[in-house]
């Protein structure tokens, strides 16, 4: 392994990998410059892996407290885990089957466990000791207890947000932490601190209130009754965003509501026998989320009201079905959505972070969404840029829905399975995709016409088990949503060379989040929404060429693409560019490049 000047943290990469990179090596010599709290925008294939893992090493020794690796999704948690034996895994209760309901297929989310004080399986922290000595301890708790014994450990994002922001699991923060995949976080932090409140669960949770006696009951149902009326309002199946003044009288009437009283309420009936926690099991459950959260509920309206000089920080929106379906049992909802999460995402960064990702783009941006204001830097790659190509074709048409005509997205579509049948019978699969269900449901109907066999999910199979099946040798084209696809997908070694991207995802004008960024920022939300449509495309570009083996092709339909894509690649990525060609030369050039 070559000398350097970061001797700091030379000696601690892994063992496992034959030699550093030259990326790696760059890589490393910014962190010890920067101290530890940096930004870096690594290619794919670069091994960034291996540069968070050497990192924490570093500080691991260091420090007595625990390091932490953090990525978003349970899958990068078993792959760092693979690579790295030595780190220790913790995930979220609903990863762990729950002891107590015996013979049963429960995960500890599905129970309400913070009411079962009588679990002979829990784990007390402290000591790693089980309530009832002998009991199986409680997988999820064991788990934790060996986390907090451990020096350096691996989990998710939203694992990490909970445990960090509620419960201070690694104190005031870890000596060191790595997040991978940095851009996610924003929108991972927005969804576990999003709310939805309906009317049939409220309902259900005044009844068993009722039962036990507890005073709180008519609080409860006034804000029921108050959030229906306001709900009613609303036009019928259209999802719309509340006035301030409806926002402050729900959040005033939760206001009154006292948790500690509910807690205590349904303790002494579940003491009592009054209330069967295990016939009552689904009710306790949602009573549970319900008390935990009205804390939650009331401080995510009250940032959805302005305050002085600064604007609202969530947004509110209801909506309600004119007519219920046969089965359903809602038809009120009240959707309270975190949005502004910087300074949340600022408070559980630990006191060395290191964030990483292939896709930062404008760093001004991403610090503005994740509140990581370390100094970023965007590192070259030594993949060859002549190994691939990212087309543009001059000739298709621009699919924006103002500018489009109604035969524009069919005939893109068509021009897509025909390319993919082409490209079949000279040996290449496919990977096709688009933004709604709707268009890939007319990308399947007119593949079966041109006799191209496409693989993707619905009819009950998963995105996940078509993604199996496509990888084993099925089919020509793997086609699926860029919500399924469009990250997280890694088809190497020439599984799928060539991949179609119809069009990019802008928000719909009428969505209850475009609204409120409309409201927020004016026309400065472009700037906004043409960051997250360039990292959705680099993300897309990326899922063929995982390494500096492969080989691959992206090919852009629509012309919305022509005025942010060039800009958005990496610099060495910018020759493998080509916007000056027809669709089928573009193919031309696939093929041969292929070859």
């Amino acid at each position: 392994m070559p000398q350097t000047q970061h001797q700091g943290l030379r000696p601690h990469f892994p063992l496992q990998y034959r030699q550093i990179k030259p990326v790696q090596e760059e890589a490393l010599e910014l962190i010890e410059k920067e101290r530890g709290n940096i930004t870096l925008e690594l290619p794919t294939g670069s091994g960034k892996t291996a540069v968070g893992c050497t990192f924490l090493n570093h500080l691991a020794q260091q420090s007595r407290d625990p390091v932490l690796y953090v990525v978003h999704s349970k899958v990068l948690v078993d792959q760092v885990k693979r690579l790295h034996p030595e780190f220790q895994v913790i995930l979220g209760r609903n990863e762990h089957l729950c002891l107590y309901y015996e013979d049963t297929d429960l995960k500890a989310d599905d129970i309400p466990c913070a009411m079962l004080t009588d679990c002979p399986h829990r784990v007390n922290q402290d000591t790693g000791e089980t309530e009832e000595p002998g009991a199986r301890p409680c997988p999820y708790l064991l788990q934790r207890y060996q986390a907090q014994q451990g020096k350096k450990v691996v989990t998710t994002m939203a694992y990490y947000l909970f445990t960090q922001l509620f419960g201070r699991q690694w104190g005031e923060a870890p000596a060191g932490l790595v997040i991978d995949e940095a851009h996610r976080i924003a929108d991972v932090v927005r969804h576990c601190l999003s709310y939805e409140i309906t009317d049939w669960h409220l309902g259900r949770a005044i009844e068993l209130l009722e039962q036990v006696g507890s005073t709180e009951v008519a609080c409860l149902e006034a804000f029921l009754k108050q959030m229906v009326k306001i709900i009613k309002k609303k036009k019928a199946n259209s999802r719309t965003l509340l006035e301030d003044s409806e926002i402050e009288t729900l959040r005033d009437l939760l206001e009154g509501i006292d948790q500690k009283q509910i807690l205590k309420s349904i303790g002494e009936a579940v003491k009592a026998g009054i209330i069967d926690p295990k016939q009552e099991m689904e009710t306790l459950k949602r009573l549970q989320i319900l008390v935990r959260d009205l804390g939650r509920y009331f401080r995510s309206l009250d940032y959805s009201l302005p305050a002085g000089k600064r604007g609202p920080l969530n947004y509110t929106f209801a909506y309600w079905e004119e007519e219920k379906g046969k089965n359903e049992k809602v038809k009120y909802r009240l959707f309270i959505k975190c949005y502004y999460v910087a300074p949340i995402i600022k408070k559980i960064l630990g006191r060395k972070t290191l964030a990483m990702s292939a896709t930062i783009g404008d760093p001004e941006i991403f610090s503005y969404e994740t509140g990581i204001s370390n100094l970023c830097h965007s590192l070259g790659s030594d993949f060859s840029p002549l190994q691939t190509r990212v087309f543009l074709p001059k000739d298709t048409a621009n699919l924006a829905m103002n500018s489009r005509s109604k035969r524009d997205v069919a005939q893109s579509i068509r021009k897509m399975a025909r390319a993919t049948k082409l490209l079949a019978q000279n040996g290449h699969r496919s990977l096709v995709i688009v933004i709604s269900n709707a268009e890939r449901d007319k990308f399947l109907m007119m593949a079966a016409e041109e006799e191209v066999e496409a693989i993707s999910y619905g009819k009950g199979v998963k995105a996940k088990e078509a993604v199996t099946r496509f990888k084993a040798g099925e089919g020509d084209v793997l086609v699926g949503t860029v919500a399924n696809y469009g990250e997280g997908l890694d088809l190497p070694k020439q599984i799928a060379p060539v991949i179609f991207f119809l069009r990019p995802s802008f928000p719909p004008p009428t969505d209850p989040c475009s609204v409120f960024e409309e409201r927020r920022f004016g026309s400065m939300r472009w700037r906004l929404w043409n960051w997250r449509v360039m990292i959705q495309a680099l993300q897309v570009r990326g899922r063929n060429i995982r390494s500096t083996e492969d080989v691959g092709v992206c090919i852009f339909m629509s012309q919305q693409f022509r005025r942010f894509l060039l800009p958005s690649l990496p610099e060495w990525l910018k020759p493998a560019y080509h916007g000056d060609s027809s669709f089928d030369e573009c193919l031309e050039e696939t093929l041969k490049l292929l070859k």
